[in-house]
């Protein structure tokens, strides 16, 4: 009977040194998965504030030439003298408009994987 009961501490105290040994190596491994995640974090946070400004430019300017093309005030003379086509005013409105499109369109989705990453972080 006394052997029975040391027999049943004895694989108590086995489970448990293995279970405490699991759960060292779970906190370990998501350990560096929060490393690895705070580095990515840092990295698309500098890709953002690399790319805000020039949204922001592109908008700016998106937004005279939109004026300019709603007042009328568009010249009829280049800067070389020649005529200004409005076909190429509208050309350059729409490129422009283009790389503004794609430019928030690229924040957009560094702003939605920095998100994930951090609802990550909070799960893990």
């Amino acid at each position: 009977m006394a052997l029975n009961r040391l027999r049943g501490e004895v694989i108590k105290k086995v489970r448990s040194a293995a279970e405490a040994e699991e759960s060292r190596a779970i906190i370990e491994e998501l350990r560096a998965i929060t490393d690895r995640q705070r580095v990515r974090i840092g990295d698309l946070e500098r890709e953002l504030a690399r790319v805000s400004p020039q949204v922001a430019a592109l908008e700016a300017r998106l937004e005279s030439l939109r004026e300019v093309v709603e007042r009328g005030h568009l010249g009829t003379t280049g800067p070389s003298g020649g005529n200004v086509d409005t076909a190429s005013i509208w050309a350059e409105i729409q490129r422009q408009q283009e790389q503004v499109r794609a430019r928030i369109t690229a924040a957009t989705r560094f702003e939605e994987r920095l998100r994930r990453l951090e609802d990550g972080n909070r799960v893990g």
